[in-house]
């Protein structure tokens, strides 16, 4: 076995070469010791006669600064970001930054530093920056801490499920209090903290959880760490490692993990500092690597998703290696097969192919495709021929009515959820973004041979009726406006006819219909009966309800608590998602709540109804928040802190 390239973690650590491995001047430009606040300081040396003029030279180019005078590029230079130079070991500061900002914001001075000199400045940005990262995760974590004279803080972070992910990391991977019992005074985080942040750090609330369970980790367990990030003397990918490396080490090695790793850190790249401590943790627990393991394949998952080329990806993670290797073996053979059979294409194109197979059911050796059946723009238009056909207002019931638009949006509709039961809810086929079509299998008929043992010709796959596309009806038909699927994004155009094909193929889709008002928000909405194989339905022959905006006369109000399909629609094409600040759940996903309660006289009516995640009506019933619908659609959300944030109805590709 090679050497291994980087020393034994027992080794003596080297000081770092750089110009953060020994930062020896403060705020203040006095010299400072590296030690954190978890240990005792040293006492200082004396000032060196170079050190008291430094100090003092800074503090004349301060005073000149706090006056108002403009730094000079000979001042830049003599504060010294030269290798080893004054400025060049300063901690982050107010005297840093103003240097810095000096420096920088200054292209004449820029531009006339030495190499050294800007080499310094650079690395001095970096300490800048890894102290504004410090800065903000201590911020984060006293607001998600702080006592709520509300509500007594709960034991477990938003959105935690015993036994879920991450439940038996040395810190809970969705519960910071695991980590917090090793801070001062054990503090707990406030429930729905997250919601109150999301929306001013423009973050999902999930996104903001994440930053606070982070912030509390670090804080607790990694004290030495965390204070090099502090310090400038690390970046924050370099914590960001640590973290991840030390989630499964045993609690008591990690007070001699963080010491040996904060140190490691300042001189190390991140792929240097992985491989150190990776071999570290093994070497203080083996027993960790196989915790991690355990736990992370609890997360065992595949999803969908879209690829930023436009088209879309399969990942199935945490399985586990013998079941991966054996399936992916399985892939390999198939594919193998299929060019014995004659299929064209390199073995690459056919593991593609055979996966696809696999997954659906089917057999492209005796199954070949034949053309999709929305090819020809013009196939399924039985206005091809009418000169109107390609005019947008051709389509549009309303298009005398100043107040629509021109557009309309079509597509299945995955109708409106109240709950888990409901046919479009999250416990649907497909109602989680699975975008595998049931293809010629149990749902889109047998693959293979027929009775008369001809090959049966493969129309493509047949899309479940429970996604939600979004398409123009101009793209349809050949035009190049994008759409858009529920929970998956935007779809070019040729892939929104192709999922439109793949829909009508179904025999479970529904087709329904939203014209929109030029700003793209939602003016009417209507929904063919029955399914439609051919494809869909010509608008023209469906009647429209009017989607409410502003005033409302509760004409389409009911009497019931549970709003009927026609209303959930009505209420779903109006807003698209959840109507919680940056919540980009489908609708189709959500219970559809009444903004001012049933039980208090609140209405079954457009006005008073909008859809919300599971997660966001918790919150929404939370002490110290506040929800109200000052017009329909348009939702005025109030947290505890007193911090407004309104969102409005969905705006859709015109």
């Amino acid at each position: 076995m090679p050497p291994a390239p980087f020393p034994d973690p027992d080794a003596p650590e080297p000081s770092g070469s750089g110009s953060q491995s020994a930062p020896a001047a403060g705020n203040d430009g006095h010299p400072q010791t590296s030690q954190t606040s978890q240990t005792p300081e040293p006492a200082e040396p004396p000032w060196s006669e170079e050190e008291e003029e430094a100090a003092a030279y800074l503090g004349e180019l301060m005073a000149a600064a706090a006056a108002g005078e403009e730094l000079t590029a000979e001042d830049i230079s003599g504060a010294g970001f030269t290798r080893d130079g004054t400025a060049d070991q300063m901690h982050p500061g107010p005297v840093l930054a103003t240097l810095i900002h000096a420096a920088t914001t200054e292209e004449k001075i820029l531009a006339t530093l030495s190499d050294d000199d800007l080499a310094g400045v650079i690395v001095a940005i970096r300490r800048i920056g890894s102290f504004a990262a410090w800065a903000e995760m201590t911020a984060i974590r006293e607001y998600a801490t702080r006592p709520d004279p509300r509500r007594p803080a709960p034991g477990t972070a938003p959105g935690t499920k015993p036994g879920g992910r991450g439940a038996a990391r040395g810190v809970d991977g969705r519960d910071p209090n695991a980590a917090l019992a090793g801070l001062p005074g054990s503090p707990k985080v406030r429930e729905f903290a997250a919601d109150e942040l999301a929306p001013d750090l423009h973050l999902t609330w999930q996104t903001a959880a994440d930053q606070i369970v982070y912030a509390c980790t670090v804080a607790a367990r990694l004290p030495r760490t965390f204070a090099a990030l502090r310090a400038g003397q690390i970046h924050p990918v370099h914590l960001r490692i640590i973290e991840d490396e030390t989630a499964y080490l045993s609690d008591e090695h990690v007070a001699e993990a963080d010491a040996k790793l904060a140190e490691a850190a300042r001189s190390k790249t991140f792929g240097e500092l992985r491989y150190y401590a990776h071999r570290l943790v093994l070497k203080l627990d083996p027993e960790s690597a196989l915790r991690r393991k355990d736990q992370a394949r609890q997360d065992a998952h595949v999803r969908a998703f879209r690829e930023g080329s436009g088209n879309a990806g399969m990942s199935a993670r945490e399985l586990p290696p013998d079941q991966v290797l054996a399936s992916w073996q399985h892939v390999d053979q198939r594919a193998r097969d299929l060019r014995a059979a004659g299929i064209p294409g390199t073995l690459r194109e056919l593991r593609v192919t055979a996966y696809l197979d696999l997954l659906q059911e089917r057999d492209t050796r005796t199954a070949p495709a034949s053309p999709d059946a929305f090819s020809d723009p013009d196939a399924s238009d039985p206005d091809a021929s009418d000169p109107d056909a390609s005019d947008p207002d051709a389509s549009d019931p309303d298009a005398s009515d100043p107040d629509v638009g021109t557009t309309d949006a079509s597509g299945p509709d995955g109708s409106g959820s109240d709950g888990p039961d409901d046919p479009g809810g999250p416990d649907a086929p497909g109602g989680n973004g699975g975008y595998g079509g049931s293809g010629p299998g149990p749902r889109g008929g047998p693959a293979g041979t027929g009775p008369d043992g001809q090959a049966r010709r493969d129309p493509g796959p047949s899309l479940s009726a429970q996604v939600t596309l979004t398409i123009p009806w101009a793209t349809l038909h050949g035009g190049s406006t994008p759409g858009e699927a529920g929970g998956f994004g935007l779809l070019d155009p040729e892939t929104a006819r192709d999922l439109a094909a793949a829909a009508a193929r179904h025999p479970g889709t529904r087709w329904c219909y939203t014209a929109l008002h030029p700003d793209g928000t939602a003016a009417a909405h209507a929904c063919a009966p029955g399914p439609h194989p051919a494809g869909p339905p010509d608008p023209r022959t469906l009647k429209f309800n009017t989607v409410i905006r502003g005033p409302c006369d509760h004409a389409q109000a009911q009497a019931g608590y549970r709003p009927g399909r026609k209303l959930r629609h009505l209420v779903t094409a109006r807003n698209a998602t959840c109507t919680a600040p940056g919540c980009g759940q489908p609708a189709a996903r959500c219970d559809l709540d009444h903004t001012s309660p049933w039980h208090h006289g609140g209405l079954t009516c457009p006005c008073n109804l909008s859809p919300l995640c599971r997660h966001h009506h918790k919150v929404k019933q939370a002490q110290g928040w506040w929800l109200d619908m000052p017009e329909p659609g348009v939702l005025r959300w109030r947290t505890p802190a007193g911090r407004t944030h309104t969102t409005t109805p969905s705006i859709y590709p015109l």
